[in-house]
């Protein structure tokens, strides 16, 4: 239950407060779309990608996930499970998704962390030149570390950003709410 927490969480990322920093870069004259495709986005990637992550690994043979817990059960089942259903073009496959996935998740990451700097220090030349060094020693570290340590990082900084992000969230919620209510009341009027 603790692994699907943390995947899920992860995986989506509902309620730790990195998608808003994508949403504040669209240009939309109404916050309530902005929301509402972020909350799209989070029912794709829950319900239609992970879904279809599981089904492919539930359909393989027992033999090939016989114990395998954790990463090594999605990394190493998610390759047999494709070499199973596509021959070696799934291993293939999956090997280049999780480069690409991989890259473009770190980033976004970048993406975010620099926005969140210039939004803390002021978008000056030396805040970032030491952010991007930063971001590249930990680029090398995270590489020459065990998968399970960078796991284990990525876990404690993702539940510490939903802890702070949640105490903040429940004070706008109010506001939220009204926000949400008053767009379907423009909606329906129309």
């Amino acid at each position: 239950l603790m692994n699907g927490v943390k995947r899920g969480l992860f995986s989506n990322e509902a309620g730790s407060g990195s998608a808003p920093c994508a949403a504040a870069a669209a240009e939309e004259s109404d916050p309530v779309k902005v929301g509402l495709v972020q909350a799209l986005g989070v029912f794709i990637d829950t319900i239609v990608i992970c879904s279809c992550t599981a089904m492919i690994m539930l359909l393989v043979p027992e033999k090939l996930t016989t114990g395998l817990a954790g990463m090594d059960l999605l990394q190493k089942v998610i390759q047999a499970a494709m070499a199973y259903h596509l021959g070696e073009f799934g291993v293939v496959f999956i090997a280049v998704t999780l480069a690409l996935f991989s890259f473009s998740t770190f980033l976004g990451i970048l993406f975010y962390a620099r926005s969140n700097v210039a939004y803390l220090f002021g978008n000056r030349w030396i805040y970032q030149t030491l952010y991007k060094i930063f971001a590249l020693i930990m680029l090398f570290v995270g590489g020459l570390q065990a998968y399970t340590v960078v796991w284990d990082l990525g876990d404690v900084g993702v539940g510490l950003m939903t802890v702070f992000n949640l105490i903040v969230l429940f004070p706008l919620s109010g506001e939220a709410l009204r926000a949400l209510k008053e767009y379907e009341e423009k909606k329906t009027n129309k």
